[in-house]
């Protein structure tokens, strides 16, 4: 039996759709955020090695001939302390926000990891349906001696009206049963009531994660100094997360 550490298990947590979306918007805007944070101090590390270059430049070219190759060694080492230097005042005055823009990031991230821990699939989530209503409880008790073409017209009903505290009832009666006794498969079914809902939810969270995942990779090649192709890559990333977070609300429509 697999062992669960219910300590890791947040408590507070709302589950629902509408959670889902709040977290998509929270972390969209918080992500958006660091993006142009990243980006902004980049260029200025840029701008600013420009230029110190340009400097290094224009003192290399005022020597004389005679004293050119030191004046070059000189200003080129001088022009590169100068860049590293304002990297590191740079990465120490906006510790405090990146950190904090992180850390929203993280606790987004945290919440919609145990909101998709509950939401594995359509069946958890159709499980969910009507928990302590009477009419749950009340459909299953009718359905629990029921044959298989009795529950397989429960279960066209449940589709055709878009019941789906009937459905969750069918789905737990059905799933209590040993597998040689089931007339149909719970996923399959939960996926024609719920499949749309789940996807569109699941997408939500793993985007959120994702803006999270990217946005912990940007800022490390940020403060490593590696400002190349992979911060590009993980900062293109984090721009995806956010879209998939916000969802394609004209695919929705």
């Amino acid at each position: 039996m697999a062992t669960i550490d219910f300590n890791t298990v947040p408590s507070g947590v709302t589950l629902n759709e509408e959670r889902a979306q709040y977290l998509s918007d929270r972390a969209a805007e918080t992500a958006t955020a660091f993006s142009r944070k990243i980006e902004k101090l980049q260029a200025t590390v840029r701008e600013a090695r420009d230029n110190y270059s340009r400097e290094a430049d224009d003192l290399i070219a005022s020597a004389s001939p005679e004293d050119r190759a030191t004046a070059r060694a000189f200003a080129k080492k001088n022009a590169a302390n100068k860049a590293a230097n304002l990297r590191r005042q740079l990465i120490a005055s906006s510790e405090p926000e990146r950190a904090a823009m992180l850390k929203g990031l993280k606790g987004y991230a945290d919440e919609a990891a145990a909101i998709a821990a509950v939401y594995t699939s359509p069946a958890s989530m159709l499980g969910r349906v009507g928990l302590g209503d009477p009419k749950r409880t009340q459909y299953q008790l009718q359905l629990e001696g029921a044959g298989p073409v009795e529950l397989e017209t429960a279960a066209r009903t449940a589709i055709m009206t878009g019941d789906l505290v009937l459905g969750a009832a069918i789905a737990t009666v059905i799933d209590r049963r040993p597998k040689d006794r089931r007339p149909f498969a719970v996923q399959a079914f939960a996926e024609r009531l719920l499949g749309e809902v789940w996807k569109r939810i699941h997408t939500k969270l793993e985007g959120v994660q994702l803006a999270y995942k990217s946005a912990v990779a940007a800022d490390r090649e940020f403060v490593r100094g590696k400002a190349d192709g992979i911060t590009n890559l993980s900062l293109a990333l984090s721009r995806q997360a956010i879209e998939e977070a916000a969802g394609d609300e004209g695919d929705e429509a």
